[in-house]
This record gives C-alpha cells, sequence and structure tokens, in this order.
C-alpha cells in the first residue's frame, strides 16, 4: 500500500522556531507503523503548505495556536529581519489570523534573498539550508519525491500575477514553468545549481548504494542533547548509520560516544563534529 506522508509543516516549523521536539515526536511515530505500508516524502508539492501541528504538544512546551501559526506565517513571508524566507500567503484570513503559505524550496530557504542582496555568507547558508532538508527527506525509508524545480534551485515565479485565471491563487508561485534555462548553469562550477543539483545527485548515489537505507532498516531519532540537532539512527542488518541535522543558525558541537565515518565527505569523527549552520551529516559505523 501507498500512503502520503505530508511532513512538511512539521518540517518547516522546525527551521522556523529552531526547536526538533516535535518532529522527533512525528518521526518516531512514523518508524512505529506496520512496515508493508510505503510512503511518500516530500519538502514541498503543487499544494500550499498548512500548519497541521501537534498543538497538545505545542500548547505543553507553551505555545498558542493562533499565536505560533501567526509567527510562522510571518517568518516565512520575510516580515522579521531575522527572516530568510520569500514565501507569499494563501486563504489568509485576517479574522482568524489563520493562512496557509506556499513558495519554491530555493525561495523558502534563503536563495532568493541572498540573489537580490548578493550577498555569498547568506547564499552559503541558504544552501546549506536546501540540501540538509533534501538529505533529511532523503534519509526516511520510502520513496522521495523531489518536485519539479527544487533540484535546480528555481525561484518563485510571480508571471501567473499576470494571468487573470491565476492571480487570485497564490500557489501558482511555486507551480511556474520549468526554466529550462537553469540547467546549462548545472556544469558551472559555483552556481547555485551546480552545488544543488549535484549536492542532491551525490546523496542519491549514496542512498542506493547503502543497505542502511532499505525500508527493512530500523529507523529511530536520538537525544543530541540539544533541541535544535536532529539525530536519527538507521541500523540494517550490516551497516549502521546516524544522521545528524543542525537546525539553528548558529554553529554547533556534537559529542559523539563512538567512531563515525561521513558517508559525504568521508571525514572520520570519534568524539566531536562540528556542524557550521544548517549543517549535517551522513555517518556510517560498520
Amino acid at each position: 500500500m501507498l500512503y502520503n506522508v505530508t511532513t512538511m509543516a512539521t518540517i518547516w516549523n522546525t527551521v522556523a522556531t529552531k526547536d526538533t521536539r516535535l518532529l522527533e515526536k512525528q518521526l518516531d511515530s512514523v518508524y512505529h507503523l506496520p512496515g508493508e505500508y510505503t510512503f511518500l516524502n516530500y519538502l514541498r508539492c503543487h499544494d500550499d503548505i498548512g500548519w497541521g501541528l501537534d498543538y497538545d504538544s505545542l500548547g505543553g512546551w507553551g505555545m498558542d495556536q493562533v499565536a505560533h501559526k501567526q509567527f510562522l506565517n510571518d517568518f516565512f513571508t520575510g516580515k522579521y529581519k531575522e527572516s530568510f524566507s520569500r514565501g507569499v500567503l494563501y486563504n489568509d484570513d485576517p479574522v482568524s489570523r489563520d493562512a496557509r503559505f506556499c513558495g519554491t524550496t530555493a525561495s523558502m530557504c534563503g536563495i532568493e534573498e541572498a540573489l537580490e542582496k548578493q550577498d555569498e555568507g547568506k547564499m552559503d547558508q541558504a544552501i546549506r539550508l536546501d540540501l540538509m532538508l533534501h538529505g533529511f527527506m532523503l534519509q526516511q525509508s520510502g520513496i522521495p519525491v523531489i518536485y519539479s524545480g527544487d533540484e535546480v534551485g528555481a525561484l518563485n515565479d510571480n508571471h501567473y500575477k499576470e494571468d487573470p485565471e491565476k492571480a487570485e491563487d497564490s500557489r501558482y508561485i511555486h507551480r511556474g514553468q520549468f526554466d529550462w534555462k537553469l540547467t546549462e548553469k548545472i556544469q558551472q562550477e559555483g552556481t547555485v545549481q551546480n552545488r544543488i543539483f549535484y549536492g542532491l545527485r551525490r546523496m542519491e548515489e549514496i542512498r542506493m548504494e547503502h543497505e542502511v537505507f532499505s525500508s527493512d532498516a530500523l529507523a529511530r531519532t536520538m537525544d543530541m542533547e540539544d533541541d535544535s540537532i536532529l539525530g536519527i539512527l538507521r541500523t540494517g542488518e550490516t551497516e549502521e548509520m546516524l544522521g545528524v541535522y543542525n537546525f539553528s543558525d548558529a554553529p554547533k558541537k556534537v559529542s559523539l560516544q563512538e567512531t563515525w565515518t561521513d558517508l559525504l565527505n568521508d571525514e572520520t569523527y570519534d568524539t566531536e563534529l562540528l556542524l557550521k549552520p544548517y549543517d549535517f551529516r551522513w555517518m556510517i559505523r560498520k
């Protein structure tokens, strides 16, 4: 049986709040579902992102539902100084203050802002966030889905506003025609398209090469002693893999009890590793 797992609201909530507790709770629930189901996993799709979060848990952590949704929508539409996202609202209700939001992965991760400001530091961080989120998705059991354009860092397309039949539906901002000119930049070293396309390809190759990514492997979250760090342990028949994701905009040190080798860069870590903001590691122990 094929099922669709819409985890994107929780993923983007984690980006905005830098708090992985809700994501960990949801993942542990998913990991205990019957093994005969196959899941589709994605960061975004053709539709909007709605905040269907676990507000029983969030309420226990002191988060008001309406105020929290308002914060998320304000963050992802760039209303805060600290926000890097260029999303737009969909179905905004000024009475209930409820709304959904739209945008491409690249624009929501800050690539659009970095291009506007011609800021290489912001660009490096935005691309790291884009690849980290895809790395998180690709570590999950099931079928990973990369929505058209995300493989080349496509930005929001505002041309829909020029079409009377589409102008009132902001979801068309991430449904634009594929820009084939972006593919010409894939082979240009250092471009956004080059870094994202080959970053994704490398992860896809690793995923195909290692049995620890099999749907038969056991998966669970790990306590990394920092709410902004997500740890996911996968255990297969011959391999064990630890994925570590920094959802913080600050560098983080992660303590390790054993020796691990990073599948992405072949570096070995035994006591600790340093993660840049929005950085991640896929580490294996055989």
